[in-house]
């Protein structure tokens, strides 16, 4: 992620109200980086760029601690522990010690650690307590404990309706608090007109006649990279006046026993792709790879919101995403993209091939795709809606 390319939003009263009275702890205790680490960093960030007070405690040496740990735009407050589900005591020392300091708004991006955030919140009413839920819950949670857990939070942010149809079903919590603020782009980075899309294609070995079709993602049999090579081999196989290349780009998860990227390659290998599919591994030039592409695929088993799906859009790609989750929301009536069986590898190459044989109405597809997120997932709507959330939190605890 490269925040030094990031510009903050405009100064209004707003800010300037939250710079004299908010004093804020950002929790993200994860040890990998993906969606939500990248989303609480970029979140963090932003306020602090704002000038807001705005500290973020995270675990030593993981992704989240390591990206910040140089900003100075926020302060970063590493534990060397986990925190346990439920009644943490050395998290509640963490907690006395900043609130003692002036704390007073505690923003959560893992529900998981609620149990151990909000008991020693009971009896500090003028704290703020919010809560960002990045996934679908499968489990009903309407009972007296998670009550009296939910009913102490000021807010539960999520980036969908459909994620918020499903905290509403599950979750004992007032409809008015779940707030829904979308996932947003810097549109100064995320600019197709930048970029020299040939660059990038040569690395792969893909010349201006090659269609080049990617994946970005970690690599997990969740994210479908298996599926995608399945795809690959039959496409292959039925067009045969095609040049095509696929890239899979991402890496494991860091510190993860899995072999799967090895399964991959025996794949690639097994169907003999050797000369089709590339492994492009980690990449931080997201615009620039995303600008490469022609067709970019999310084949995940179940994703809530996919954030490189919009990422994917601002750069004028088409896209085909694995129906479920908050699919509709992003590629509505399939204007701006096509939904997929997921784990359905002759489903996919049936999407392909019509994106293949529709030259026109692909790139149709992508120009669409780009207006569609412009309009809705702007990175200014986003903080200005967190900054608003923040500002009610604050003064339903009595600061003014």
């Amino acid at each position: 992620m490269d925040f030094a390319s990031r510009k903050p939003p405009e100064s209004n009263v707003l800010v300037e109200l939250l710079r004299d009275r908010m004093n804020a702890l950002v929790v993200c205790l994860s040890n990998s980086w993906g969606g939500l680490e990248q989303v609480a960093a970029e979140d963090a960030m932003d306020a602090g760029r704002l000038g807001l007070n705005v500290r973020v405690l995270c675990l030593e040496g993981s992704p989240i601690h390591e990206k910040l740990a140089s900003r100075k735009e926020v302060s970063v407050l590493p534990v060397s522990f986990r925190p346990r589900n439920y009644f943490d005591l050395k998290l509640k020392a963490e907690l006395d010690k900043v609130i003692e300091q002036g704390v007073n708004l505690i923003h959560t991006h893992q529900t998981s650690v609620l149990g151990s955030l909000i008991p020693w919140l009971w009896k500090r009413p003028s704290v703020a307590a919010l809560a960002t839920r990045h996934m679908m819950c499968g489990h009903d949670k309407r009972n007296i404990f998670h009550g009296t857990i939910y009913g102490r939070l000021d807010a539960m942010l999520v980036m969908s309706n459909t994620l918020r149809e499903n905290v509403l079903r599950t979750h004992p919590i007032l409809e008015r608090r779940v707030k829904v603020v979308n996932l947003g782009l810097d549109f100064e980075r995320f600019d197709p007109s930048k970029f020299n899309r040939m660059h990038q294609r040569a690395r792969w070995g893909a010349d201006p006649d090659t269609i080049v079709i990617g994946v970005v993602g970690r690599i997990d049999p969740a994210k479908g990279q298996g599926t995608f090579i399945k795809a690959a081999a039959g496409l292959l196989k039925r067009v045969s006046d095609q040049k095509m290349k696929f890239v899979i780009v991402g890496e494991e998860t860091l510190g993860a026993p899995s072999t799967y990227l090895e399964t991959l390659k025996q794949m690639v290998t097994q169907f003999r792709l050797e000369d089709h599919v590339v492994f492009a591994g980690f990449q931080e030039n997201v615009p620039e790879v995303m600008s490469a592409l022609d067709i970019f695929v999310m084949p995940s088993r179940q994703e809530t919101f996919g954030l490189v799906a919009i990422e994917a859009m601002a750069m004028e790609r088409p896209i085909i995403i694995s129906s479920g989750g908050s699919a509709r929301e992003i590629i509505g009536n399939e204007e701006f993209g096509l939904a997929m069986r997921p784990d359905d590898a002759f489903d996919l190459q049936a999407r392909l091939r019509f994106l293949l044989e529709h030259h026109g109405e692909r790139i149709n597809m992508g120009l669409k795709a780009r207006r569609h997120v412009l309009e809705n997932y702007d990175r200014l709507m986003r903080v200005r809606r967190t900054l608003e959330i923040y500002d009610r939190a604050l003064r339903r605890r009595g600061t003014h």
